[in-house]
């Protein structure tokens, strides 16, 4: 029953934001609303919501999940002894993302921040095991780095007189390092990304929710909206070279992983890594809309794993994963679309969000280096999709379970509307939000280049499997290199 209301109240706050956006759009405004708290030697610590229409948007998207996810977790929770505390954490978790979004003053960030890194402890700690305790110290740890480098931006700011940092530009080297530190904690960026696949702990809706549309995208956001002070900065050098890290460790290391969560994680690290490198040439509003195309399709992602995990009598190692098209044709269809929508496929919502990106990109003049990196980072992530896809449809295998004829109309469901938006979502963003004016126009070929890469990858994936060409033992200290995250994963493990 709770889980109903939430989730009616959910999605028609989400309804009302979206036209709200579409109307501050249309008429091209801003309201800033200051509300003073307390004042101590002419410093005023003030809360301050700034609405316009990306801040609405985004709020609207992340509720429309979230109802969905509310939805979905009426089934999944089912059995579940403590279903009034998730709905409560989860609710929480909601309402401390949004609390960041409204707030461009650092006093008030703060308030979101922290209540996002101590929520997300708790859900990751849900299942109470140790392998979550240890996945849960180390995102709360890793997060910490981020709230110390909060808390010294805010003692920094005191001699400004103001915490308002959408008034300033200024040039300051520390303080800029400092939050670009506590933006890659949380969007989980190279050397910081150990978290990201560690809280796959949590249960599947937290993960849908937490890590595809809010948690990892808050560093994003904050950079979207503070982008002109680090280009004033000359920041933007460094920050290309940490996305194209990511990208690249990223995608590496899905190619190597077998825990059908964490591919999607890491899935979700690249396409971070994506809009790092694109935020680092000054593409705020492409960038934005290529966040919440992605979390429409990530989150879907995660939907139909949880509910292949669900009928796996909960085994998430995607070798024991078999012939599921036969078992779960529907859930199969959705993933394999949400998929597609990841590799940009034409027409799909990441079609227009991902090629955008891209173009844009081209019209920049950049190393021919940078280039290839992009390119090789397509190429990966086709891979490691069509992998996924390979194991889950045509892979035989012997494992069977009787549990998996059982299909739920309200998962369905959830996972219906999500595959809608997925489908329709950039289409309509791109109407709304760029004219044709603003379209870039591309050589055929420079077009086409995109498309071989893509023709390739799939190639290669079919060559492996087909010539059964055992590359796991000639390449396999490299491997565990990659798969070890480059001894990260060692590292942080071993503290605990």
């Amino acid at each position: 029953m709770i889980f109903n209301l939430y989730m009616y109240m959910l999605i028609i706050l989400s309804l009302n934001f979206m036209i709200l956006s579409i109307i501050f759009i249309l008429i091209k405004e801003m309201i800033f609303i200051e509300w003073l708290i307390y004042s101590i030697n002419s410093c005023n610590i003030e809360f301050i919501i700034f609405i316009d229409w990306m801040m609405l948007m985004f709020v609207s998207v992340i509720m429309f999940i979230s109802s969905m996810v509310m939805l979905y977790s009426k089934e999944y929770m089912m059995m579940d002894l403590k279903k009034k505390y998730f709905i409560m954490i989860l609710m929480l978790f909601v309402v401390s993302m949004i609390f960041m979004i409204i707030s461009p003053n650092i006093i008030s960030i703060i308030l979101g921040w922290d209540g996002l890194g101590l929520i997300s402890y708790c859900l990751i700690i849900y299942y109470q095991n140790m392998y979550s305790y240890n996945s849960g110290m180390l995102t709360l740890l890793t997060n910490r780095i981020g709230d110390v480098m909060l808390l010294m931006m805010i003692f920094m700011m005191i001699n400004l007189g103001s915490w308002n940092l959408l008034f300033f530009n200024f040039k300051n080297n520390l303080f800029i390092f400092m939050f670009l530190i506590m933006i890659m904690t949380k969007s989980a960026q190279i050397p910081f990304s150990m978290w990201l696949p560690a809280a796959m702990a949590a249960p599947t809706p937290v993960s849908s929710l937490v890590h595809s549309s809010t948690l990892v995208t808050a560093g994003i956001y904050l950079l979207i909206r503070f982008n002109k002070i680090f280009l004033l900065n000359n920041m933007n050098l460094m920050i290309m070279y940490i996305g194209l890290m990511t990208m690249l460790i990223a995608s590496m290391n899905a190619l190597m992983e077998f825990d059908f969560k964490k591919i999607i994680a890491f899935s979700t690290l690249s396409q971070l890594g994506l809009m790092m490198l694109m935020l680092s040439l000054n593409l705020t509003n492409y960038v934005f809309f290529h966040l919440i195309s992605h979390a429409m399709f990530k989150s879907l992602l995660f939907l139909c794993s949880g509910v292949m995990i669900h009928f796996m009598n909960g085994i998430q190692d995607i070798r024991f994963m078999g012939v599921l098209i036969n078992e779960v044709p529907l859930v199969i269809m959705y993933f394999n679309f949400s998929n597609l929508s990841l590799c940009g496929f034409p027409f799909l919502s990441g079609f227009y969000s991902k090629d955008l990106l891209y173009e844009m990109s081209l019209n920049l003049n950049l190393n021919k280096f940078i280039y290839y990196f992009m390119y090789l980072c397509i190429m990966l992530t086709m891979m490691y999709t069509f992998r996924l896809m390979y194991y889950l449809i045509l892979n035989y295998n012997m494992y069977y379970v009787l549990s998996m004829k059982y299909d739920s109309f309200v998962m369905n469901l959830s996972m219906l509307m999500l595959f809608t938006m997925s489908i329709i979502f950039g289409s309509m963003i791109n109407w709304l939000l760029f004219s044709s004016l603003g379209m870039s126009i591309v050589n055929f070929k420079i077009k086409l280049n995109l498309y071989m890469m893509m023709f390739l990858s799939v190639l290669i994936i079919l060559l492996m499997k087909i010539i059964n060409f055992n590359y796991k033992l000639m390449f396999n200290k490299l491997i565990n290199i990659f798969s070890m995250f480059f001894y990260l994963l060692k590292l942080t493990m071993s503290n605990n």
